[in-house]
This record gives C-alpha cells, sequence and structure tokens, in this order.
C-alpha cells in the first residue's frame, strides 16, 4: 500500500472502563506520594545491564582470554545488550523513565549500543504496534517473518508447516538484521505508507545518521576488539554468539506478551474503524507471564506485565507489579478480560502452540483426518 490507511477505534457501546481504571491508578499514586517515574533501584539496573554489556568487551580486548572464555564473555554480553533493551532504552523511549523529557531522550539514545534507530524504533513501537496492537497490516511485531507467519490474516505456504520447529532459529537472526538491514528497510517503509512524518531533507540527515550508527557500532563490536588483537574469527564467531543469545530472549519476551494462544486478531471494518474501545482492545490482545517472578520481572522491565504496560507505557515498569491488582480487579469489574500465564514455561508453550495452528493450511485437517 502507498500510504497506511487510517483505523479508529470506535466502541459500540460506551465503557467506563478505561476512565475509572485510570482515576484508581492515579490515585495509587497520589495517595503514596510517590512518582511515576523510575526509582534509585532503575539507576542501579542500568549500571548493571551496560556493565554487563559493555565491560566484557573490554575485558577481552585487555586480556585476550582463551577461545572458551572470550565466547561465554560474548554470550554474556548478549544477555546484557537484552537487558539494556527491555529495561533500560524501552523505558526511556516510552517517556517513562524521568519526568524530564531531555533525561528520557539521552538515556533512550542507549538504542545506539544496540546498533538501532530511535526514530524507526518509535515508529513501530510506540505508535503502530501500541496504536495498532495484533492488527495485521499495521502492527509490525505481528508482521510475517522469512518461514514464519504471526498471524492469521496472512497468507499460508507449504513453507510454514514446521515453522514451530525451526522459529527459535529466526528468532535468532532478529537483532543481526536489526543492526545490518532492517533501520534501512524501515526508512524506505515507513517513507513510502506516511509514517514517517520528515521533510525530503530531514530524511536525508535522518539517513545519514542511521549510516552514522551502523558505522560506530560495528567500529566498537568489530573493529575495535580486532585492532586490540583478538582474532578475527574469534570475534566474528563472537558477534554472532552475542546476537543470537539477546535476539532469541529479546523475541521470545516480546512474542509471549502478544502471539498467544489466548490474544485476539481483530480487524477493522471496510469503513476503517475497529469496534471496540482501545483499552479494551489492548486487554483482547495483551496477556502477562511469570508475574510473581521477580528476577525475571526485574531482568526484563516488567515486560512480563505487558498488559500494564500497554494500558500505561508512560510509567515505569518498577510499579506493574503494584498497579497490576487495580488492573486486574477493574477488569473484573467491568466484565473486560484480563489475560495472563502463570509461568514462563505456560506461556511458552501456548505460543508454540499458536505457531502450530497458524501454520496449519486451510485443507489440513481435512487431510489428516
Amino acid at each position: 500500500m502507498a500510504l497506511i490507511e487510517p483505523i479508529r477505534f470506535i466502541p459500540t457501546e460506551k465503557s467506563q472502563f478505561y476512565s475509572t481504571l485510570h482515576a484508581r491508578v492515579d490515585a495509587y499514586f497520589k495517595e503514596r506520594g510517590i512518582s511515576k517515574h523510575a526509582n534509585v533501584g532503575i539507576v542501579f539496573k542500568m549500571v548493571v545491564l551496560l556493565s554487563l554489556y559493555l565491560l566484557p568487551l573490554f575485558y577481552m580486548a585487555l586480556f585476550q582470554p582463551a577461545l572458551g572464555w572470550s565466547l561465554a564473555l560474548w554470550a554474556l554480553m548478549g544477555i546484557g545488550m537484552a537487558g539494556v533493551g527491555m529495561s533500560i532504552m524501552h523505558d526511556a523511549n516510552h517517556g517513562a523513565f524521568s519526568e524530564n523529557s531531555r533525561l528520557n531522550e539521552w538515556i533512550g539514545y542507549s538504542i545506539i549500543l544496540l546498533g538501532g534507530s530511535v526514530l524507526n524504533w518509535k515508529l513501530q513501537h510506540n505508535h503502530l504496534h501500541h496504536t495498532f496492537t495484533n492488527v495485521a497490516q499495521y502492527d509490525d511485531d505481528i508482521a510475517d517473518k522469512p518461514g514464519l507467519r504471526l498471524s492469521p490474516h496472512t497468507e499460508v505456504g507449504y513453507g510454514h508447516r514446521f515453522q514451530w520447529l525451526y522459529a527459535i532459529f529466526i528468532y535468532s537472526l532478529v537483532t543481526l538484521y536489526w543492526v545490518t538491514g532492517k533501520d534501512f528497510a524501515q526508512y524506505i517503509r515507513y517513507t513510502r505508507i506516511g509514517v514517517n512524518k520528515n521533510n525530503p531533507a530531514q530524511n536525508r540527515l535522518f539517513l545519514l545518521q542511521i549510516i552514522a550508527i551502523k558505522l560506530v557500532y560495528f567500529a566498537l563490536f568489530l573493529g575495535f576488539p580486532i585492532l586490540a588483537g583478538l582474532p578475527v574469527g574469534q570475534v566474528i564467531g563472537g558477534f554472532l554468539l552475542m546476537h543470537t543469545t539477546g535476539g532469541v530472549i529479546l523475541t521470545i519476551i516480546f512474542q509471549l506478551a502478544h502471539s498467544v494462544e489466548e490474544t485476539t486478531y481483530p480487524l477493522p471494518n471496510a469503513q476503517g474503524i475497529i469496534e471496540n474501545e482501545w483499552a479494551i482492545h489492548q486487554m483482547n490482545t495483551t496477556v502477562n507471564f511469570s508475574r510473581r517472578n521477580k528476577l525475571l520481572s526485574w531482568y526484563v522491565g516488567g515486560l512480563n506485565f505487558q498488559v500494564e504496560h500497554h494500558l500505561f507505557p508512560k510509567i515505569c515498569h518498577v510499579h506493574y507489579p503494584h498497579i497490576a491488582g487495580i488492573v486486574e480487579s477493574t477488569a473484573a469489574e467491568f466484565s473486560v478480560p484480563y489475560l495472563e500465564h502463570k509461568s514462563f514455561g505456560l506461556a511458552l508453550r501456548s505460543h508454540f502452540s499458536m505457531l502450530r495452528r497458524f501454520a496449519k493450511l486451510p485443507h489440513m485437517d481435512e487431510l489428516m483426518g
């Protein structure tokens, strides 16, 4: 499509769910006299995760460890890379890290350390994904990938039949594609469909910025350790291991929030209307998992509280466990679904079950019957 068609959320019946919930969450913070933004613990987390991501690189450059130790350090960097993306960059680029917009902006630039563009990320995530969650052709998070069908409204082929078996391999390539070609592909697509509102002069500068980000990124993570004396093959192998590790972690965490059996995939009608309130649409398309796993919640930046995040993206993730009860009880009061998997394992099983279901050809059940 040349331009993305506008979609509106117009419910058939007006609900007081979101206004009531919003008032109750606001009251929670006001009564306790606390900010909706980050606390001291987030600063500590930022130091830990950035150290986990960057310090092994400098350690390898200085001490030239053996291959086995080097690969272990690269894998550790992949864990740190995913953590920075989920816990630090994500909140900052939502404006949830601080009341100070300039501080959010600067911390949001941590995405450059991940090899990505702030603008493209905000267009894909903040605008398309958060507004049009699980809507085919609008939410890029459920856009089909090579060999993967992630929506029931896209074309299914024989090549998808075993996607549940090889999905992890494709997930392992996601961040590697991000630091190489994705930003350029998004630059072209978002400009073509009108999501990128820059004028031509601004876009020329934006393209140069993307190129500069890639050059700096590869200079740091490939050029620097090679110039420091590490074997080229070892550096390239470690770099790929880092992205394999980080790619699987990031993709799985995001997939478990929306691409599972319990969520829905609404489509607009001929008039471009989704007949639902936006907040209730979020409740139908989003699911929590492992809410009581404190270590997981700490590492993934509260992305296992995805329901709360989608309803209140400008609230820092440290508060999600505390407001989840308010969201759940208010949803029950208004007969709105509150989707949740009690454990990571159950969420993972649901995701792969969805992959198997979406891989079936229309006539496959008849053939197998």
